[in-house]
């Protein structure tokens, strides 16, 4: 029940963050441009603005924060989310190359509320996957099955033959 509620309200902060990227890309092309700036200059790729980075990095983030709060395929996009979050860690808030001191501090709680949502996303994508979930499930839906085929037998209608697998007991039944 409340991954129903989390998963959307961990994304409304990207949908947020996506939209503005998308909309006022200069804000953050000037946070971001030196580390960015110089990463593409050593890649050798010339014609690609840091506006148009954060522009495509805000369309994805959209799309992967909209699937998360969905629940659509949310180990998928909260992977996708973490990677995103992973550049805007590095790239969207270097304090280490603030020379103020308060504006040194304030970069860092953003960088440190970027890290708490990195944390967030990764969370998103492993939680309520535990392999053990289908095992328990499948137990389950055995033990209601065997209930019923008991049920069954005792009005006389199947025979009930016990049989023991490799993962425990089963209770088959055939029709008189």
């Amino acid at each position: 029940m409340l991954r129903v509620l989390a998963r959307p309200l961990l994304a409304t902060w990207f949908v947020y963050g996506g939209v503005q990227s998308v909309l006022e890309p200069e804000t953050r092309a000037e946070r971001a441009a030196p580390v960015i700036e110089p990463a593409l200059a050593e890649a050798g790729v010339d014609g690609v603005k840091t506006t148009d980075i954060v522009k495509v990095h805000g369309a994805a983030t959209i799309v992967a924060a909209s699937v998360l709060a969905l629940s659509r395929t949310p180990r998928t996009a909260g992977l996708v989310l973490a990677g995103l979050t992973a550049a805007t860690v590095v790239a969207g808030r270097p304090f280490w190359t603030e020379t103020d001191e308060a504006k040194r501090e304030e970069q860092m709680e953003f960088f440190l509320r970027n890290v708490s949502l990195l944390g967030g996303t990764l969370l998103a994508a492993s939680a309520g996957h535990n392999p053990r979930r289908k095992e328990r499930a499948k137990a389950k839906k055995t033990k209601a099955q065997a209930k019923k085929v008991k049920a069954d037998a005792k009005k006389g209608k199947t025979t009930v033959e016990a049989k023991k697998t490799r993962r425990g007991g089963a209770l088959t039944a055939s029709k008189k």
